[in-house]
């Protein structure tokens, strides 16, 4: 079965501008999934971007970058379904089969679970009754959100109205999804938005794979706990560059 790791890295971030490259411990962000996706004995590495600087910083870590994507994958509305799109019609142009499972590899997610994401893409490969496998990390119940007159209200339900504060524990565990996701192809084909399916296999990893830079807090956050000498164990066995 032939697996390709994919890096979507646009350029285009208003939020934290060229966030995907931006640098920790001399390194941009984009060279830490390179290097992560190396040690999943992929077919390929494969980055989707639409700026040559990407794509040059991308070669020089030792991915792929056959082709700089399309304007309809480009904008900030840009979804998933559409950069799959944009693979699917210029792979092949570049003499690039499509893939049977996809690991998808985000930048801005630099810590990973090497043993968790081997575990999914083993998962995918010998059941094909499972549409995809998410990495998961667990997560807090107890969101709010601000109301329409600007006061703090519990998002979703299970909060009694009589208390103040309550335990995580009188809620049930609930876990962040977008940490990093592995899929087949042939389900985007055949589901297109509903790519992932229904029957997707969560494999809970610890809290620091959860973490995504989106902003100057959290990159910051991130660039002390990598740059720490020496690095905690926590870190050290989430980074792989």
């Amino acid at each position: 079965m032939k697996s390709y790791a994919l890096i979507p890295a646009r350029s285009g971030s208003k939020g934290l501008p060229d966030k995907n490259i931006l640098e920790i411990d001399g390194y941009p962000l984009l060279a830490y999934s390179i290097a992560f996706a190396k040690n999943l004995a992929v077919d390929r590495i494969i980055v989707s971007t639409d700026s040559e600087k990407y794509r040059e910083i991308a070669l020089k870590f030792g991915a792929e970058c056959p082709y700089l994507r399309g304007e309809q994958a480009s904008t900030d509305t840009a979804n998933w379904e559409a950069i799959m799109a944009d693979l699917a019609a210029n792979l092949p142009r570049s003499n690039i089969s499509l893939p049977d499972l996809w690991i998808s590899l985000k930048p801005v997610n630099p810590f990973r679970s090497l043993i968790h994401t081997l575990q999914g893409i083993d998962l995918l490969i010998r059941n094909d009754d499972i549409d995809s496998v998410r990495i998961v990390s667990e997560a807090d119940p107890r969101l709010h959100h601000i109301d329409a007159q600007g006061f703090l209200q519990p998002y979703g339900e299970g909060w009694d109205p009589n208390q103040s504060k309550m335990f995580r524990s009188q809620f049930p565990k609930v876990y962040q999804p977008y940490n990093l996701e592995i899929f087949r192809h042939e389900r985007w084909v055949r589901w297109d938005r509903n790519f992932m399916g229904s029957r997707i296999v969560p494999i809970v990893a610890p809290r620091i794979t959860g973490l995504d830079i989106d902003d100057n807090d959290t990159f910051e956050i991130a660039k002390a706990l990598i740059e720490m000498r020496p690095r905690p164990h926590v870190v050290a066995r989430h980074i792989h560059l």
